[in-house]
């Protein structure tokens, strides 16, 4: 009764009576079903996931497996899932077309795409020409071919595009020795070395990977606060859960799977795990999806939620990872405000809100999984990294958040193209910013009672040995005595070049205007800034720029205390041969375009140090690159002001974050954007892991 079931089902099926069902008799029934369900690209899938043989059709054999499976999806024949199938092109005479291509998450002619990253070329099926093509792009053009309509390891034939003999002109020549196969078998080492190194179960935590041999075909897992193991069934194809790892008995978290892990995670179908995701720009990049749960031997959501969480990848969004950085100045304001899940989710699906200033101008509910880009797994590291955001301290709600941000705006490439402006107003709702710095030729000029000079004087009671280079160690010219005024022509760490306008000394050349901690050098001129207020987003043009006319370091304190956002950019330094600007770290250790977050603007009073004194204190959202000159971390200025170091809370640190006299930060600064926020909450000072915020 059964057989007889199953072949009139397969007749049905199978319209022309052919033997094995195609993908068009498969559409027709399925759609004949629910139209609204089955779409093309979801026959595709299914086919891909159910065709074993890779023909393009399904046989009998094929067809009861699918029929019969509790879930078609989790058949896990091969060629359904993304990145677990894959073909070995070799013997071809154009050393370039070998290699191995994997599967990716897309179709030609209703076939599975597969990409080599080695060699940067795509195998799929051109059905207009009935043959299987290799080449660049996923289109009618192709450097090899096979002329069969079947799977491409099992016929023979191949033909490459190249020279002939005695001859300029090119064709398709046969490649006798060529041929596409299924990759060898997996040792077990390799197979270990396949599984992630941890696993997550919300009620219990992470699982480590423990095991040296195979069991039911998977490495086995362990949690060592419940003494309770993971493993696989490999008869029933589901994970469990066991507190002895050779009884039968045990809880069962998976559906039917051949995967490597249970793979409990929900994945987001409108951004999905593949190059589309990603970007064109990272197309040909090797990435594995991984969820962030499996990144840490201790992951959680949110832990202290501070500043140095926000690192950059290899992306470049350095926008948005100060934004974040800022933003997390500010006690529980992500965790409470933008997160509306607020733990880690077992099933790795998360909702956020984002602020959505460019279109409805209202908060936005966005959904993400957490699946994120990582580097294929090298060496030792018991963990993955991640390509973007990374993980700190077990911490997710940065890669997760950055991911948000993707997504809203229609992949990580598109991360490339924001400003700092954006990421604020999208994280606090305030679309206006007030821009500082100079955007017009001279609009940040020095006072005109100055002439329109940098004007010092020296202060050190012995004069400054003036060289005849910015190199300390360069050839001693002379000295600059003290009362002497003089022209600021260019500034790198410690040292000013100099042209002397009165007193004695040296007409020119390079001096320290720090010595062994202390500053030696006044300046006696102001810089006028420029200013304009206006929406995120909204262009604006350099006449509607204004000279500031109040203390630009007062503007600053007030930001400072009104609790806005603030971020610098500074400016390119030097240039090369032919006098265009030096990209690239400077060589005070800052980096022009690049965003650093202003973190305290602080006027020291005279009890604390013999003089008062204005400084700065800024974050690198890289993590690195920090500032060289004075008052670096550790610098000599510290060891001579012990009590500033202590009111500033200076240190050894290596968390891109430092401190600048306010001298340094004017002459480097170019453009200055505060954000008056409405953050309800004040900004904390975190330090060894406490939030000490104001009461």
């Amino acid at each position: 009764m059964v057989d007889h079931v199953v072949l009139n089902a397969f007749k049905r099926f199978d319209q022309d009576g052919s033997g094995c069902i195609s993908r068009e008799e498969l559409g027709t029934v399925l759609q004949s079903l629910n139209p609204d369900d089955w779409d093309s690209e979801r026959i595709d899938e299914l086919l891909a996931e159910a065709d074993s043989s890779g023909d393009g059709k399904l046989q009998i054999q094929e067809f009861l497996k699918w029929i019969f499976a509790e879930d078609p999806k989790s058949v896990g024949l091969g060629l359904g899932v993304v990145g677990d199938f894959s073909y070995v092109i070799s013997g071809c005479s154009r050393a370039d077309i070998n290699g191995v291509y994997v599967q990716q998450g897309k179709f030609c002619s209703h076939r599975p795409v597969f990409f080599c990253a080695a060699n940067k070329y795509f195998l799929f099926y051109w059905k207009a020409r009935e043959q299987w093509q290799i080449h660049k792009r996923p289109a009618g053009k192709s450097c090899a071919r096979l002329k069969t309509s079947g799977a491409p390891h099992l016929e023979a034939g191949w033909q490459v595009w190249k020279k002939k003999e005695r001859s300029l002109r090119c064709a398709f020549l046969p490649e006798p020795e060529m041929t596409c196969s299924l990759p060898p078998a997996l040792s077990v080492e390799e197979q270990i070395a396949k599984a992630p190194k941890a696993m997550f179960v919300k009620e219990y935590g992470t699982f480590l990977k423990d095991s040296k041999e195979l069991f039911g075909g998977r490495p086995l897992y362990y949690n060592e606060v419940f003494k309770m193991w993971m493993m696989y069934v490999e008869k029933f194809l589901y994970w469990k859960l066991s507190y002895d790892k050779d009884d039968d008995a045990g809880t069962e978290i998976s559906g039917k799977t051949k995967g490597y892990s249970p793979d409990l995670g929900w994945k987001d179908p409108d951004f999905p795990h593949s190059s589309e995701s990603l970007g064109q720009r990272f197309a040909d990049e090797e990435c594995e999806w991984v969820r962030a749960l499996a990144l840490s031997s201790s992951p959680v959501l949110f832990n202290k939620a501070e500043p140095t969480d926000a690192c950059q990848g290899q992306l470049g969004d350095t926008w948005l990872i100060a934004a974040i950085a800022a933003v997390a100045e500010y006690p529980n304001y992500l965790k409470e405000k933008i997160f509306i899940t607020k733990e880690a989710a077992a099933d790795g699906k998360y909702e956020l809100q984002l602020f959505d200033w460019k279109s409805t101008k209202t908060w936005k509910t966005i959904q993400v999984d957490d699946y994120l880009p990582c580097v294929p797994r090298k060496g030792k590291a018991p963990f993955q990294h991640t390509m973007f955001a990374d993980l700190s301290d077990g911490e997710m709600y940065v890669p997760l958040l950055e991911k948000a941000f993707a997504k809203l705006f229609g992949s990580y490439q598109e991360l490339h193209y924001g400003t700092t402006p954006m990421a604020f107003a999208a994280l606090t709702g305030c679309t206006m910013v007030q821009r500082f710095g100079a955007y017009l030729e001279n609009v940040r000029a020095l006072t005109k009672s100055s002439g329109g000079k940098s004007l010092w004087q020296v202060t050190g009671r012995g004069g400054l040995t003036v060289r005849a280079q910015c190199d300390p160690k360069s050839t001693k010219i002379g000295t600059l005595a003290r009362k002497a005024v003089f022209e600021e022509l260019d500034r790198n760490c410690y040292r000013i070049m100099f042209k002397k306008i009165e007193g004695e000394g040296a007409e020119s050349g390079w001096i320290n205007y720090y010595t062994a901690g202390e500053k030696v050098a006044e300046r006696s001129t102001n810089i006028q800034w420029g200013s304009i207020v206006h929406s995120v987003g909204d262009s604006f043009k350099k006449e509607d720029i204004k000279l500031l006319e109040s203390d630009m370091w007062i503007k600053l304190m007030e930001a400072d205390k009104s609790n806005s956002l603030i971020v610098v950019n500074f400016e390119f330094r030097g240039a090369n041969p032919q006098g265009r600007p030096l990209y690239g770290t400077r060589p005070d250790g800052l980096m022009p375009r690049h965003a650093y977050t202003v973190l305290q603007a602080v006027e020291i009073p005279g009890e604390v140090w013999e003089d008062p004194t204005r400084m700065v204190c800024l974050r690198n959202p890289w993590g690195r690159c920090e500032w060289k000159g004075p008052w670096k971390d550790e610098g000599e200025e510290w060891k001579k002001n012990p009590k500033l170091a202590v009111e500033l809370k200076s240190g050894k640190k290596t968390d891109g974050v430092f401190w600048m006299a306010w001298d340094d930060f004017e002459w480097c600064a170019d453009t200055l954007t505060i954000v008056p926020t409405e953050i309800p909450v004040k900004r904390g000072q975190h330090e060894d892991g406490e939030d000490a915020g104001e009461d």
